[in-house]
């Protein structure tokens, strides 16, 4: 935990940058590296009239940490992405907060 969604990203770009982004998200939230998982999910996106090129969207799943810190973290999401995709396109990064009392790893109680 931490869990990243990603979609709307190449897998290779997302490949390219998986390394240094659990870096870089690691040293900011304070947390070992190892806790981190990201998911690649293959998406369309479909608006009025039909597909719809894809825009980077990170879902990040996790215990809160504060406002400063998810600013961080979106700010090092921004910093790596950009340059993968072409000027003026929507990087998106949605936090879900999760509660202790919903997680359980291996039948336990987190």
């Amino acid at each position: 935990m931490p869990h990243i969604r990603v979609r709307g990203l190449p897998f290779e770009d997302l490949e390219s940058i998986g390394d240094i982004l659990v870096e870089n998200l690691a040293e900011i939230t304070d947390t070992p590296n190892s806790h981190f998982t990201l998911e690649f999910q293959t998406t369309s996106y479909l608006v009025v009239g039909g597909a719809s090129p894809a825009y980077p969207f990170f879902e990040v799943l996790w215990f809160d940490r504060g406002d400063e810190v998810k600013a961080k973290v979106a700010r090092a999401i921004e910093d790596l992405t950009r340059p993968l995709v072409e000027s003026g396109q929507d990087i998106t990064v949605l936090f879900r907060d999760l509660q202790g009392k919903d997680y359980y790893e291996n039948g336990e109680h987190f």
